[in-house]
């Protein structure tokens, strides 16, 4: 009788791994040939993460991170920097599930995350605003961003500028590279 519904139990843990599998294989191959400007998943590096912790940045503030990845930079702000509130929205259902888990886990109550379009979001009520998104999605939100936020807000960009607004601050990585990008 065990071996049966461990037999059940492993055969329904393979079918989800195989379910799993086909949705991420497709999903990739659909970001490759989509015409649409969504960014994939960008890992949040602890170099990066490093020179960040140079910015100057007010206690207490609120930040939103648009198209979250990992929420790696979120936590990272809210630990470093004592920002009270962060919110990140994503459209991918898994991470939201994952890093909503791994944010309770690890203790971060001020860090909240919305299964949401980011083009729906609020972002006069925050502060700081972060990005780390490819060149070609920050084309597609530049003129959005800048319509939408406050004239005080501070856009923090990772690795990547936008087309038409000049940062007034720019930090360099170890190879003297122009990195992380501060706008108003």
């Amino acid at each position: 009788m065990k071996d049966k519904i461990l037999l059940v139990f492993l055969s329904i843990l393979l079918l989800l791994l195989i379910i799993i599998t086909i949705y991420y294989f497709f999903n990739a191959v659909r970001l490759i040939f989509s015409t649409t400007k969504k960014a994939p998943y960008i890992p949040s590096f602890n170099r990066q993460l490093e020179l960040m912790k140079q910015l100057k940045l007010e206690k207490n503030a609120t930040i939103v991170d648009l198209g979250c990845g990992d929420g790696k930079a979120l936590r990272f702000f809210s630990k470093e920097h004592g920002i009270k509130l962060c919110e990140w929205f994503d459209i991918n259902p898994y991470a939201v599930l994952k890093w909503r888990l791994l944010n309770k886990r690890q203790g971060f109550t001020n860090i909240n995350l919305y299964k949401k379009n980011l083009f729906k979001v609020d972002l006069k009520k925050y502060e700081y605003i972060y990005v780390y998104l490819w060149a070609s999605q920050m084309a597609v939100m530049e003129n959005w961003i800048w319509k939408e936020k406050n004239k005080d807000t501070v856009i923090i960009s990772n690795s990547f500028q936008f087309k038409t607004h000049k940062p007034f601050k720019v930090y360099k990585n170890k190879q003297w590279v122009d990195t992380i990008f501060l706008y108003k």
